[in-house]
């Protein structure tokens, strides 16, 4: 038996497990996997860079390991934080693409050149369903959602800043791979992965005056077997809904306490 340490995890090598099947050894990697820190915090897409949707960018924090988005900006002007933080009402404005890049992945490219289509808007509304969805399904809001802006409301500005479509052609070859060759294929998946980032801004409704901002980038997660891997937003969709979720937990978390980020790995099928 071999044994060796790594930060956040400990690998057990034996003679055992390389006999395993290679069904067997991935799904044994993929649960050895999920419960190492350091790999979740490696597996994690690096920040899209900002937008110029994202006012005053240069004084965004870094807030990845403390909250589920990995750029905060938060207003000084403390009576106007105090004044939107009174509100009880939140409109959610439909998304813009406005400031959205071209894709940049070379697979993924080839892959809208064959026909994968962009979905740009549907996948703007989806964004937007989920944050409301978010607010109606929690069981304490602090927010009521509302169809219309006003004077005693605040508005959720989004707006979709990259979104590389998951490669379907390219995870089936992997998977393949994966069963039929070697489990070290599934490496392979850097290359076929897509992502999307976004960007948020909370505005007084009334006075158009932002008072808290934020972004984030999520690449697929990390897969055993998933019907995600073969959908070219699959994946932007469990991204959609993380997203929402979250920011709906951060709006009732007092200052100061940890909001959870989700895991980079996901073991269940769909």
């Amino acid at each position: 038996m071999k044994i060796g340490n790594r930060p956040g995890c400990v690998f057990v090598i034996t003679r055992l497990v390389m006999r395993f099947p290679h069904f067997l050894f991935i799904l044994l990697l993929s649960f050895t996997v999920a419960a190492c820190t350091s790999t979740q915090r490696l597996l994690k897409a690096r920040p899209a860079g900002l937008s110029p949707f994202f006012e005053q960018s240069w004084l965004a924090q870094d807030t990845r390991g403390h909250l589920p988005f990995q750029a905060v900006w938060t207003t000084p002007d403390k009576r106007m934080l105090a004044e939107g933080m009174a509100k009880r009402k939140l409109h959610i404005a439909p998304v813009t693409l406005a400031y959205l890049r071209p894709v940049k992945k070379a697979l993924a490219t080839q892959e809208i050149a064959w026909g994968v289509p962009r979905q740009e808007q549907a996948v703007a509304t989806r964004l937007r369903e989920e944050f409301v969805a978010a607010f109606r399904r929690s069981p304490r809001p602090l927010y009521r959602i509302v169809d219309k802006p006003g004077a005693d409301t605040l508005t959720l500005r989004l707006a979709v800043i990259e979104l590389s479509p998951t490669s379907p052609k390219g995870n089936a070859v992997m998977t393949l791979l994966k069963f039929a060759v070697t489990p070290v294929a599934a490496l392979g998946r850097w290359f076929t992965k897509g992502n999307m980032a976004i960007e948020g801004k909370v505005v007084d409704s009334k006075t158009g005056r932002v008072f808290f901002q934020f972004a984030d980038n999520e690449s697929d997660k990390l897969t055993f077997l998933s019907t995600r891997d073969y959908q070219p937003y699959g994946h932007a969709v469990n991204s959609m809904r993380d997203w929402a979720v979250q920011f709906e937990q951060m709006t009732r978390t007092p200052s100061g306490l940890k909001v959870a980020d989700s895991s980079s790995i996901r073991l269940r099928p769909n």
